[in-house]
């Protein structure tokens, strides 16, 4: 059954409401358990606000990908997304995924920041000049963030110090090698 293009990408944006539409009940019900769980996360601590976002993109996406699925001829199973099978858990992240892990402890030093090391730093800075205080408080998350950006940017291009290992290193002209 073809559905309104329209229509689609209205419930599309609304996290849950593109799988309901296209009749994947459990999973739309996931996605709209888990952005509102994210949103109450983010009132709770600012931060975390941001997987309210990244759900909110998932769930866009995954109505499209339900739809190329159906139009395949090859649906997905309807099924809750974060209580099925610890494999199937184990799948989506892969072994060794280190940026997850880095991003959960930028996260929680973020989170640290903001509730304690904030107030502590203006209160400081606000005996000495008001206007000062604020604008290098306010500053430091952007600073931080500004610095990361610019060295994954270099990292990325390969700007970076190459590390030599002593194994690269030729022997010494004259001698037979290591002895």
């Amino acid at each position: 059954m073809k559905k309104n293009a329209l229509l689609t990408f209205i419930f599309a944006c609304i996290p849950g409401a593109g799988q309901m539409y296209y009749g994947y009940m459990q999973r739309g019900l996931s996605l709209i358990t888990l952005f509102c769980a994210s949103f109450m996360l983010g009132a709770l601590a600012g931060p975390l606000v941001v997987t309210m976002f990244i759900v909110w993109m998932f769930s866009f996406f995954d109505t499209y990908d339900l739809i190329r699925h159906l139009a395949a001829g090859d649906p997905k199973p309807d099924s809750l997304l974060l209580l099925g099978d610890w494999e199937d858990l184990k799948r989506m992240v892969p072994k060794h995924n280190r940026l997850l892990g880095w991003g959960l402890i930028a996260l929680g030093i973020w989170a640290l920041y903001d509730m304690l090391l904030e107030p502590l730093l203006y209160n400081l800075l606000a005996m000495l000049n008001y206007d000062l205080a604020w604008q290098v408080v306010s500053a430091i998350p952007t600073m931080v963030i500004a610095v990361a950006l610019i060295a994954a940017g270099i990292w990325l291009l390969g700007l970076h110090p190459k590390r030599s290992d002593s194994s690269d290193v030729p022997p010494f002209p004259g001698s037979d090698g290591p002895q």
